[in-house]
């Protein structure tokens, strides 16, 4: 009920005892939708802080308020060093203004969304503080003061239909008279209603409430801290409002990508247990390559296929050969699809369990965040989110291995990124060897030869980013950036690379820091 006649009214009246007299000192903003007054006398000093934004609309009264050094605007310069002759309300109308010795004004229009202050004379706004709002320079101040009829011939007439009467009622007052009766009563009874509650939108005290948001009312018999004080409910409801305001938003701007990352995860288990199951459900090349062993006699040299007795389940097998390769050497190649395929599903177990545990941290900080007040630690870990946001970004991968910085392509167009714009042509370039896989790039320190344990973990990254993850050992080929180059038309991520060493590692994936 903020913006309600009746309550700007008591707080006018407030602000003409506290005004009149005193000079405007200050007029400046901070912020877009934000203006500080600073009021002074020899002895006396007043500030207002208007917080005009779209979804809130306040006010402030304080004795003191500290202007940042940068980034402020004066304005209203016309009223500067002029003395306040008084402060008054609109009537019937959710405005006040106040007036000073020059014969300017300055309109407080508190319209929800839609709140601006305007500077005006003669019956003519000349600016405004949110310029946005233009129409407001086509408002005649004189006009936004309301002339109404409240006899009981006119409230008869318009068959005491309270918003009519008095337009500047507002819902808190609907709500109010519905849960009196006032719309199943007659005429006369509702006349009676609503004298009543003009007296007590006059003379009762003010609560500020927290349901379903903070605002103020003037209808409440019972409160538990009841104020007299127009002044003292405009700042509490401020405070209140500001803090449910600015922590709802700092929590929204962490809770949303917290669920995206959980969303996220759980999207990576549900997926990677498919992959899972489905190489567990298949039949193992180990045992196909038993039964080979078993059979070697019976298979010829240049078979493609040979049917087979199948001993773990006593039933035939057709198992298909590479008819170029002896028996022996398609079994001792399902041996070494066995060995890679176990190391895949070592890893995707292994995978999975991290990110269960990821999920249970996820779930826990959202946990921690939905019950946190503290705003200054929400905006913190907003901003930490962003960082992490902005990493997500870049074209690659970041790693720091024993203090040297390793960059990890992320696919084949921010590969081409990798070589060509972020490398420099000193800087050490890896990849697996004849597979596609990620650039790996480390970049290079003036006057310092690149460790060769530090180059032995970038080329485990580079196989780990290829399609030899899960070969037993992997050839990665390593050698400085200007070796490497494109042709015109190669599809991305392809490069033709002209000088070359080659070494043989494990794939390995690390932690984004590490030391060797």
């Amino acid at each position: 009920m903020f913006h309600n006649y009746f309550f700007l009214k008591r707080l006018a009246k407030e602000l003409d005892q506290e005004l009149t007299d005193l000079e405007l000192l200050e007029c400046f903003s901070q912020s877009k939708d934000e203006l500080i007054l600073g009021f002074a006398s020899a002895n006396k000093t007043i500030y207002i802080r208007a917080n005009l934004e779209p979804q809130i609309g306040l006010l402030q009264i304080m004795n003191d308020f500290k202007r940042a050094k940068r980034n402020s605007a004066d304005l209203f310069s016309d009223l500067i060093g002029i003395k306040v002759i008084s402060v008054n309300v609109f009537q019937y109308e959710r405005s006040f203004w106040i007036d000073f010795e020059n014969g300017m004004s300055l309109i407080f229009k508190m319209h929800g969304s839609r709140s601006n202050i305007l500077l005006s004379e003669n019956d003519e706004v000349k600016s405004l503080f949110r310029s946005v709002l233009e129409n407001d320079l086509e408002i005649k101040p004189s006009e936004l003061y309301k002339h109404l009829d409240l006899s009981l011939d006119r409230f008869n007439s318009l068959e005491g239909n309270p918003n009519k009467y008095i337009p500047a009622l507002g819902k808190e007052v609907k709500n109010y008279l519905t849960r009196k009766g006032y719309f199943d009563a007659d005429l006369n009874e509702r006349w009676q209603q609503l004298q009543a509650l003009l007296a007590l939108l006059e003379t009762n005290h003010i609560c500020v409430l927290n349901e379903p948001k903070p605002n103020i009312s003037l209808l409440e018999t019972t409160c538990d801290q009841p104020l007299a004080s127009a002044i003292s409910a405009t700042n509490e409801l401020y405070i209140r409002f500001t803090k449910n305001h600015y922590l709802t938003s700092a929590k929204s701007s962490v809770i949303k990508p917290l669920e995206d990352q959980i969303k996220k995860t759980e999207n990576y288990i549900s997926n990677t247990e498919e992959k899972l199951f489905k190489i567990l459900d298949r039949r193992g090349y180990d045992e196909i390559a038993n039964i080979l062993m078993a059979n070697l006699h019976l298979i010829q040299k240049g078979q493609e296929t040979v049917t087979l007795d199948d001993f773990y389940s006593n039933e035939k097998i057709d198992i298909k050969l590479n008819p170029e390769l002896s028996p022996q050497k398609n079994a001792e190649n399902l041996y070494r699809k066995a060995k890679n395929q176990n190391l895949e599903i070592a890893n995707l177990e292994a995978n999975i369990e991290s990110r269960k545990v990821k999920l249970e941290e996820l779930k826990k900080k959202l946990a921690e965040v939905a019950e946190s007040e503290d705003i200054k630690s929400l905006r913190k870990e907003s901003s930490s989110q962003q960082s992490s946001k902005k990493e997500e970004n870049l074209p690659y991968h970041p790693y720091l291995i024993n203090g040297y910085q390793v960059f990890v392509g992320k696919n084949a167009r921010h590969n081409d990124e990798l070589t060509l714009k972020v490398a420099n042509k000193n800087d050490l370039w890896l990849h697996a060897k004849d597979v596609a896989g990620s650039h790996v790039v480390i970049r290079d320190q003036a006057g310092k030869k690149i460790p060769k344990d530090v180059i032995e973990a970038a080329a485990q990254l580079a196989a780990w980013y290829s399609k030899r993850k899960t070969d037993s050992l992997c050839p990665v080929i390593y050698t400085p950036k200007k070796y490497i180059r494109k042709r015109k038309g190669d599809p991305p991520g392809a490069v033709v690379v002209e000088k070359e060493n080659v070494m043989m590692v494990v794939p390995k994936n690390f932690d984004n820091s590490i030391s060797i």
